[in-house]
């Protein structure tokens, strides 16, 4: 299971937006944990998916866990997301990602 302990909002996050975007692999991920290169591949393109969700619905004035903007919690998301595959070994994955994104 990946557990977010710093910013567990994080989790939830992720969870509402791939309930959205009708992702049925991520959550499966965050149940079990990324344990491939394919995966950790796949979970970080749906990271930037949903940042981009995120654009469009602040863009909407859509409110989303109780917020209409969520962009403060983007710091957060790239603290979790790239301590969590660093320490799997998949830190060089999401950096290559970011900077491709």
């Amino acid at each position: 299971m990946i557990e977010f302990s710093r910013y567990p909002h994080v989790g939830t996050l992720i969870l509402h937006y791939a309930n959205q975007l009708n992702e049925t692999t991520i959550p499966e991920i965050i149940k079990v944990g990324i344990s491939s290169k394919d995966e950790a591949e796949y979970f970080s393109r749906f990271i930037w998916r949903m940042l981009d969700q995120m654009a469009i619905d602040i863009k909407q004035n859509k409110e989303v866990l109780g917020n209409v903007d969520n962009s403060s919690m983007v710091p957060d998301i790239d603290y979790e997301v790239s301590l969590y595959l660093a320490d799997r070994g998949f830190g060089a994955i999401w950096d290559d990602i970011c900077d491709k994104s």
